[in-house]
């Protein structure tokens, strides 16, 4: 994948086939940990949960590991923070991302969340390394996950802009005149000129489905904009609109 020129000449270097590959294993292990959490009382479980780490190390995918990762990971059964552990969960949107550019997944619908299970096995998930992802990873072409940021951004943009702001707008007028990013309103869906989920306009839409919207939204495009090398750290990776 080449390096990615954005408006301001800042040069970016997208992660290449092998990063991609390691970093989604790892957002599987740590989504694993965030829902195996409640599991504390289980027979077993704490040392399923040691085992993901040694995993991780095995196949060669622990060296993408940041400290906070490791740090959950290795935090026993029953003691993580409430929030951590939601946080922790809300990982696999990203992993879903990582594994559509990897070729193990159908494109991502739109707020819907993953089957967070499905997707990690689809990756060879405490497989061995010839049997996972990290055997050879392939990478879809560059323009189509630039194409698929793109969308997120636009997404992003205008949930964030109805979280300040809660009302109708005209949404196709807005984007077809934006100068301050490549939004696009392909693939959406567009009721009365503005954003719809599920067939209901945004400003109908009931609060606890448009907050899942915006998390599922939010976790994508960091994933985004980490395939396209806004930042090579992926928990330093910025979703700004």
């Amino acid at each position: 994948m080449l390096p990615v020129e954005t408006d301001d000449n800042f040069s970016s270097t997208p992660p290449d086939r092998n990063r991609v590959a390691a970093r989604a294993l790892v957002l599987a292990a740590v989504s694993c940990r965030g829902m195996i959490e409640k599991d504390a009382e289980k027979p077993g479980a704490d040392k399923f949960r040691e085992s993901v780490i040694g995993w991780l190390d095995t196949v060669g995918a622990a060296n993408e590991l940041e400290p906070a990762e490791y740090t959950l990971l290795s935090t026993p059964l029953g003691k993580l923070d409430p929030r951590a552990k939601i946080n922790a969960g809300w990982q696999s949107e990203g992993m879903l991302v990582l594994a559509w550019a990897l070729v193990c997944a159908e494109s991502p619908a739109l707020f819907q969340e993953c089957d967070a299970i499905d997707i990690a096995h689809r990756m060879g998930f405490l497989d061995d390394r010839r049997k996972s992802v990290l055997d050879n990873p392939q990478l879809r072409d560059s323009a189509i996950i630039e194409q698929w940021g793109d969308t997120y951004l636009t997404l992003h943009w205008r949930l964030r802009q109805f979280s300040s702001t809660p009302e109708p707008i005209d949404f196709v007028t807005y984007v077809s005149e934006c100068t301050g990013g490549p939004l696009r309103l392909d693939g959406l869906e567009i009721i009365d000129r503005d954003l719809a989920v599920d067939g209901v306009r945004i400003d109908k839409l009931e609060y606890p489905r448009f907050r899942q919207a915006l998390s599922i939204t939010q976790e994508r495009h960091q994933a985004f904009n980490w395939l396209l090398g806004l930042e090579p750290v992926y928990s330093r990776v910025t979703t700004d609109t």
